[in-house]
C-alpha cells in the first residue's frame, strides 16, 4: 500500500516530527513498504495449531529494603537543588492537535 506524502505528513503531525521536504520523500517509500510488511503478516495464516502455553512465572515476593541514601542518589543526578532535591526538566503541554 503506498503511503500519500500528505498521509506521511499526517503521519509526522501526530508524532511531533518535522520533516524537510527530502525527508517525506524518504519516508513516504519507507512507511509504505512498513505498511506492505504489516498487510503481509496479517495474511499469514497459523493453520489449526494450537497456541503454546506459557509456563506461570513465580515472581519475586515485595520486600521492604534499605533506600539509596540522598547524597549517593544526588551524586549521580545531572543537577540538584539546595542540597536535597533533583532537578529535572520543565515539562509543558503542547498546543496543537490534541
Amino acid at each position: 500500500m503506498a503511503l500519500t506524502l500528505e498521509e506521511v505528513r499526517k503521519i509526522a503531525s501526530l508524532a511531533r516530527l518535522r520533516f524537510s521536504p527530502e525527508e517525506e520523500r524518504v519516508f513516504t517509500d519507507q512507511l509504505g513498504h512498513i505498511v506492505d510488511y504489516i498487510d503481509q503478516l496479517q495474511r499469514f495464516e497459523t493453520g489449526t495449531a494450537e497456541p503454546a502455553l506459557a509456563l506461570p512465572v513465580r515472581e519475586a515476593e515485595d520486600r521492604v529494603g534499605e533506600c539509596l541514601p540522598r547524597e549517593v542518589f544526588l551524586a549521580n543526578a545531572p543537577a540538584s537543588a539546595l542540597g536535597e532535591f533533583l532537578v529535572v526538566p520543565e515539562v509543558k503541554g503542547g498546543g496543537g492537535d490534541e
